[in-house]
């Protein structure tokens, strides 16, 4: 008797699951797309997209957009605003200490430090060495491209600029700054 109920309850149990409701049945309330209605089907219009997505960069540096173009004089090919954010980026990847900046007149007042500090007796004895000397990073928009310049700025810069206990920096010095940027700014800038 056991079985038979079991078998009467699974047979209903199965009729049950197999009849579908009636809201399955209608189709009329379901979304339809829509009819497209051509002026003329012989004539089709195609709209081609002609764009295209600039292909990034694969090696790090701006490449051939920054060029020397004297001892001291760096141009990049990229208008002042972005020239600016972009040297700036440099010089913190290039761990050269920017003690002021003016942005409306172009001008970065910056540090080099020429002792190399990558050792440990290095980096334990850097409060002996003298400060670093003070340059100053000029950058003009000229044309389509930016210019940069390093020079050493007069002793009313250096005093606004610093503290008076800075070293007195040399020419060669500011050509040594520029190389260092053109090397970070062509082969060794990071995306932002």
């Amino acid at each position: 008797m056991r079985i038979i109920v079991k078998s009467l309850l699974l047979t209903v149990f199965l009729a049950a699951c197999g009849s579908e409701p009636s809201r399955y049945r209608d189709t009329e309330a379901l979304e339809r797309p829509p009819a497209v209605i051509s002026e003329s089907p012989a004539k089709e219009q195609r709209i081609v997209d002609t764009s295209s997505i600039p292909k990034r960069k694969d090696t790090a540096g701006l490449g051939p957009d920054v060029y020397l173009n004297s001892p001291l004089q760096l141009t990049i090919k990229q208008p002042f605003d972005d020239a600016w954010n972009t040297l700036g980026r440099a010089l913190k990847q290039s761990d050269i200490k920017v003690t002021d900046h003016e942005r409306d007149k172009g001008l970065y007042y910056v540090t080099q430090d020429k002792t190399d500090r990558t050792g440990f007796f290095a980096k334990a004895t850097a409060f002996l060495s003298d400060d670093p000397s003070i340059y100053l990073l000029t950058v003009k928009q000229e044309g389509e491209e930016t210019t940069v310049t390093a020079s050493v700025p007069n002793a009313a810069e250096q005093s606004s600029a610093t503290s008076e206990s800075a070293s007195a920096p040399s020419v060669e010095g500011a050509e040594d700054l520029l190389k260092v940027l053109f090397n970070t700014l062509h082969d060794k800038l990071e995306e932002k």
